[in-house]
């Protein structure tokens, strides 16, 4: 091939994908367990990929709206959550903990009996962005051997099925985490478990700073805040995974927001209170530009299920990016 003719196919070849999700959504969008509905809200604010998770509540202990279980094996392709997803165009991410819950048991039945492959039948291949990995594995201390059992499985169902990987941030105020020695480690050993995933990012929830007491795998054991932090943890798997896709979680919550009312109110100072916020608009607006700007592939916001409604600070400001960079 000349080199004009490199040139043009250069030119005419097709702009990476790029998908903005949400996992989960306000309570009062879905607690009447209308998917199509709240899947057709989402796609005309640009939002193409769902991870199903209902969770409202982390503390004192978690609460779920319990939906979860429509989006797991056994399952039929007519199935309300199943035909929701066609019938609007969404696509949605396999949460991996729900179809190989036991990594001992991975490969005990035929493939043709593989929860897996089961909810391909059910949801369409081209209804399935891909399928989580163990969630934060090297910081739970999940075996790098299940993390590579799970994407050999994966693979040997469906070749063409993405396997992301999300990894949590440096932590500051975790003991396992402290020092410019430990923090070398983990990263190491994030970089180790990237080889079993097709699409590897982290979960960045930095506001405030002062109380998220993230780093970076720039700033030492410093917390940084949402001007720079997605672009440092960016720029760190860029290097570190130059021949994987990337993906970003970022923050669609206050950490109040994960606390049950009364719990709070008896629990957390007031004074703390006072300065725990949501992302503000600009805040979330920068975060998604570094992400994007650096080449993620997929942003995807986690934490708004515990949002009490669509009103809920950061939602509105979700949707407002959803509609200008969506598809």
């Amino acid at each position: 091939m000349g080199l004009l003719s490199i040139l043009v196919a250069l030119a005419v070849r097709p702009a990476a994908a790029f998908d903005i999700g949400v996992a989960g959504s306000p309570v009062a969008s879905i607690s009447d367990g209308d998917f199509k509905g709240l899947f057709s809200e989402l796609r005309r604010n640009g939002i193409s990929v769902y991870f199903p998770t209902f969770q409202f509540q982390e503390v004192p202990e978690p609460r779920s709206l319990g939906f979860e279980k429509d989006f797991t094996a056994p399952c039929a392709p007519d199935d309300p959550a199943f035909q929701a997803l066609r019938d609007t165009g969404m696509k949605i991410i396999l949460p991996g903990e729900f179809v190989y819950p036991a990594p001992e048991r991975i490969g005990d039945v035929a493939i043709s009996l593989d929860p897996l492959s089961q909810l391909i039948a059910c949801a369409g291949r081209d209804h399935i962005a891909g399928i989580t990995n163990y969630d934060e594995a090297a910081f739970h201390g999940i075996p790098i051997g299940d993390v590579e059992k799970f994407y050999a499985r994966v693979k040997q169902i469906d070749p063409s099925l993405p396997v992301l990987m999300v990894h949590a941030p440096v932590i500051t105020d975790k003991p396992s985490l402290r020092g410019e020695r430990r923090i070398k480690a983990y990263l190491d050993e994030v970089r180790a478990y990237g080889a079993h995933a097709d699409i590897v990012g982290f979960d960045v929830y930095p506001v405030p700073a002062a109380v998220a007491n993230i780093a970076t795998p720039f700033s030492g054991d410093k917390p940084v805040g949402a001007g720079t932090v997605v672009a440092d943890y960016m720029s760190w798997l860029n290097e570190a995974l130059p021949g994987k896709r990337k993906l970003m979680v970022l923050q669609g919550f206050a950490y109040s927001d994960l606390y049950e009312g009364r719990y709070r109110e008896a629990n957390v100072p007031a004074a703390l209170l006072q300065i725990i916020e949501p992302p503000d608009a600009d805040q979330m607006s920068a975060m998604f530009t570094q992400a994007r700007s650096a080449g993620a592939e997929l942003i995807l916001y986690w934490g708004q299920a515990s949002l009490p409604d669509t009103t809920t600070p950061p939602w509105p400001s979700i949707l407002a990016l959803g509609r200008r960079f969506g598809q």
